[in-house]
């Protein structure tokens, strides 16, 4: 099984290709051509891929039931 984490896209690379992902503790980058994920985004990655957008307060409540975990 693998734990999805929502992350806030913080910034875009290569024409948006690639989306710079901020977990918090750290940036990762991913694959974005399919999402197409805008900063500010609220985004689950899979597999170096940005597969989800998510909305603010969905990402919120994700967060805190990980954190009560």
């Amino acid at each position: 099984m693998c734990l999805a984490i929502p992350g806030k896209v913080v910034e875009l690379k290569g024409k948006g290709k690639v989306a710079v992902v901020d977990y918090g503790s750290e940036l990762r980058e991913a694959n974005n051509s399919l999402a197409n994920a805008k900063p500010g985004d609220w985004v689950i990655v899979q597999f170096g891929t940005v597969v989800e957008k998510l909305s603010e307060e969905e990402a919120k409540e994700m967060l805190s039931a990980l954190k009560e975990a």
